[in-house]
């Protein structure tokens, strides 16, 4: 049974995580708000990264590369949906979104209700100092536009609140996937050694620490055998200059990357910084441990030495440290922990559970418990002035 309710999801880029929010949320929203309102505008470059979503629910625009013409097209795709769709939530993906739709709906479209996800804030990324205090006073001056700020883990909320975010404007939503895991690709090359199996799963670049994890590849070559999987960062990164215990397998697609996942022992997840870091669920839902650093969210999601080894300070000795550690670890019996906490948390019906209470929370929907609705009421201008 169909709630009618529209719902527009808009992003700059879905490459990646985002993609993976998206493929995850949409048959739930599907179900639940009825075919043909869960609509999406995405670059056309990226329309492949959603995958089992109609073509008549994706508005694309064409964009090469960030610059001030993507935007504009993107922004001109935006109020193009939003004229011929009219919907009730228009749900924000990440910064540049954020930055470009909110002030113009602001002054053009105040029908429908805003909800933002950063999936990361810029200024929690490593960037210049003058950068990132523009950054923080631009989130809280559009923050006042927005009625409800999706953070998808509790270090988001309070890096929000910290730059003075209202708190009645913050929620949070931990990302999930399904508990049912894609199959296994049936091809995947047997991967047989006596070390420890270690797969790091990301884009290959300095964010994401893939260096420090081949360093501390390269001096315990004795403990670890190392597969990387991902895309590499034009210019940076050389096959040639990988150890011997290091293996690059390139980008590879979801069923592939479930196979390598299985044959693994534990999953690395280097990230200097980190807003949620989805690789994190899917490997606790096959069941591995995970090493990372204390970035972000991670410390949320990872339980040191019960589901992963949480290593202190980004640098490659605390992860060879790590990897010590994680030597005396039963890392079958962590990984089946890992599984535990990750169906007790990070399940997909549960994010739509709860991004559903958010929509009718905006829209000031109030259902009693025969499932009727009563009256809408919309105070936000008054909220707005709080």
């Amino acid at each position: 049974m169909s709630s009618g309710l529209k719902v527009l999801h808009i992003a700059e880029t879905v490459r990646g995580g985002i993609a993976t929010y998206l493929n995850e949320l949409h048959p739930h929203q599907n179900a639940s708000f009825g075919r043909g309102n869960v609509n999406y505008v995405v670059p056309s470059d990226h329309r492949g990264d959603l995958v089992n979503i109609e073509d008549d629910a994706i508005t694309t625009f064409p964009r090469d590369g960030r610059n001030a013409v993507g935007l504009f097209r993107m922004l001109s795709a935006t109020m193009r949906a939003v004229r011929q769709l009219r919907p009730d939530i228009i749900h924000l993906h990440s910064s540049f979104a954020g930055l470009v739709v909110r002030p113009v709906l602001w002054l053009t479209y105040r029908r429908s209700r805003i909800v933002y996800c950063p999936h990361g804030w810029a200024f929690g990324r490593e960037t210049g100092r003058l950068s990132r205090e523009v950054t923080k006073f631009t989130e809280l001056v559009l923050s006042k536009l927005t009625h409800r700020i999706v953070c998808i883990s509790e270090s988001e909320r309070a890096d929000a609140m910290q730059v003075g975010i209202a708190a009645n404007r913050l929620v949070l939503v931990h990302n999930g996937i399904s508990k049912q895991r894609p199959a296994l690709d049936k091809g995947a090359t047997p991967w047989r050694s006596d070390k420890i199996k270690v797969l790091f799963i990301g884009r290959l670049d300095r964010q994401k620490g893939y260096d420090l994890l081949i360093e501390a590849a390269r001096a315990l070559g004795d403990k670890l055998d190392v597969r990387l999987i991902g895309a590499s960062v034009v210019g940076k990164f050389r096959r040639s200059d990988l150890p011997a215990n290091v293996s690059f397998l390139g980008w590879m697609n979801r069923n592939q990357i479930e196979a390598e996942l299985d044959q693994a022992d534990m999953i690395a997840i280097p990230s200097r910084w980190e807003a949620f870091g989805l690789v994190a669920i899917e490997a606790m839902r096959a069941a591995k441990p995970i090493i990372a650093f204390r970035v972000g969210a991670l410390p949320e999601i990872v339980e040191d030495s019960a589901t992963g080894v949480l290593c202190d300070e980004v640098s490659a000795e605390q992860l060879m440290e790590g990897f010590q550690r994680a030597t005396r670890l039963d890392l079958p019996a962590v990984g089946r922990a890992g599984y535990e906490r990750f169906t007790r948390l990070y399940d997909i019906e549960q994010t739509h559970r709860t991004l559903s209470q958010v929509y009718a929370d905006v829209l000031h929907v109030r259902t009693s418990e025969s499932g009727q609705q009563a009256e809408l009421r919309s105070d936000f201008p008054n909220n707005l002035r709080s």
